[in-house]
């Protein structure tokens, strides 16, 4: 059986690894992941860690890519613990429309938590994203000044962490 995937002429992801797209948003590149700041920002600071190799689910992925994900989001974890002093940090990734995957590309989303979210114990968006209109923080596509603020304080941390 095969996962339904999201449909999209060119993937959003990929266009960023390749440069072909705004890339205000990328946090941090290795050799197998990039780091992302969320276009979506459901709690500021929210990221993604995707592979640079087009994946489309976690299926996808081999071992090592798998494992360079895990080891680029307890990275971004722990800077999150520093820029953010959230209570919790919630990981989370969708596989196939069903599950609420927007973009055919891996990506496993980093949220700092705070007490005053209305988060909950999970990303409540996945349900109301159909019947809310987006506000600017919440659309992907809109580039504010609050979230290139928050994607350069996210590169100063991991600069400061790559020196060590």
């Amino acid at each position: 059986m095969v996962l339904q995937l999201p449909e999209m002429q060119n993937c959003y992801f990929c266009e960023i690894i390749k440069r072909n797209s705004d890339c205000w948003n990328v946090i941090e590149e290795t050799e197998l992941t990039a780091t992302l700041l969320n276009g979506r920002q459901f709690a500021t600071g929210q990221c993604v860690v995707i592979p640079i190799r087009h994946a489309p689910t976690i299926l996808n992925l081999t071992e090592l890519e798998a494992g360079a994900v895990m080891v680029a989001a307890k990275k971004l974890a722990n800077i999150m613990m520093e820029a953010f002093d959230p209570d919790g940090i919630l990981l989370y990734q969708n596989n196939g429309i069903g599950s609420g995957q927007e973009v055919p590309h891996f990506h496993l989303h980093v949220v700092p938590k705070r007490p005053d979210s209305d988060w909950g114990l999970g990303p409540p968006h996945i349900a109301r994203l159909e019947n809310e209109e987006q506000d600017a923080y919440r659309d992907h596509a809109l580039v504010t000044e609050d979230k290139r603020q928050t994607a350069e304080m996210l590169r100063t941390f991991f600069k400061k962490h790559n020196k060590n």
